[in-house]
């Protein structure tokens, strides 16, 4: 492969769309955080969500307001995950449960995605998938909405899983969900441009609702509507133990830049593995 092959397939149509639209429409709003004042910084982590949304119909080809809700449960638990984010980030609720409160409002948005799968499977390896489903989402939002380690840790976590996730969709001929999961994952790395080497925003619920609700919602459909496969995806939850895996590595002065870089080092691995 050439110089010239690498740069036409960087600037491939498909790739555009799927790649750097989200990235870019997310380091854009992540920059217009960082010059307003006030709650603007509180916000910063929506980037990700709002980079999604934004990319979302050029990814999918649609032009219809609004999208059917069933076919596009994504896009609408994003929008949904962005609103009860900002409520919570701005707002003074919940207290020392506002983290439970998250999760449990990310699990009932999540029974969305579940819910159909849930009812008309009888007993047995299809509602145990679901219920495996549900135990995988209480797992992603109980660990992005504890910030561990560093602040970069949960915005890592979304851009690896969602890489992670768009590989498994592409084994499974769900190029749709490929090429979504791609986007998010693109827009979580907009946003983490901005907080490496130095964090400058914090990331909150906005971050955890509104890119972990599209995250599990395309894993749900994946998983339950495709052919994903449910080992593959369940082992990816090991990218929400990152800095476990990285814990014990001693990286010397230069550790705090250099431990987001070994965090995705070895969740990469776990992709590989999956």
């Amino acid at each position: 492969m050439t110089f010239a092959d690498v740069g036409d397939w960087l600037l491939d149509p498909g790739l555009v769309v799927a790649f750097w639209l989200p990235l870019v429409a997310a380091a854009l709003a992540t920059l217009l955080a960082r010059v307003s004042d006030g709650r603007g910084a509180a916000l910063a982590s929506a980037a990700v969500g709002v980079g999604f949304v934004l990319a979302y119909p050029s990814i999918l080809h649609i032009w219809g307001v609004p999208a059917p809700l069933a076919e596009h449960k994504a896009l609408y638990l994003t929008l949904l995950g962005l609103a009860l984010g900002c409520i919570l980030d701005t707002e003074s609720l919940g207290g020392r449960y506002r983290r439970p409160l998250v999760v449990l409002l990310g699990l009932l948005a999540v029974l969305w995605v579940a819910g159909p799968a849930l009812v008309d499977s009888h007993p047995g390896p299809e509602r145990n998938l679901v219920l495996a489903y549900f135990l995988g989402a209480a797992v992603v939002l109980l660990r992005t909405s504890h910030a561990a380690g560093s602040a970069l840790t949960p915005p890592l976590q979304m851009f690896v899983a969602a890489l992670g996730a768009a590989s498994v969709a592409a084994t499974a001929d769900a190029d749709s969900i490929a090429h979504l999961c791609l986007g998010l994952g693109a827009a979580a790395l907009g946003f983490l441009g901005w907080n490496w080497p130095t964090v400058r925003f914090i990331p909150g619920n906005t971050l955890v609702l509104g890119a972990g609700l599209p995250l599990l919602a395309l894993s749900g459909e994946l998983v339950l509507s495709e052919d994903g496969n449910p080992w593959a995806l369940g082992l990816l939850l090991a990218v929400f133990f990152s800095e476990w895996l990285t814990s014990r590595i001693g990286l010397g002065g230069k550790g705090k830049a250099l431990r987001p870089l070994a965090q995705a080092f070895r969740c990469l691995l776990v992709i590989g593995g999956a």
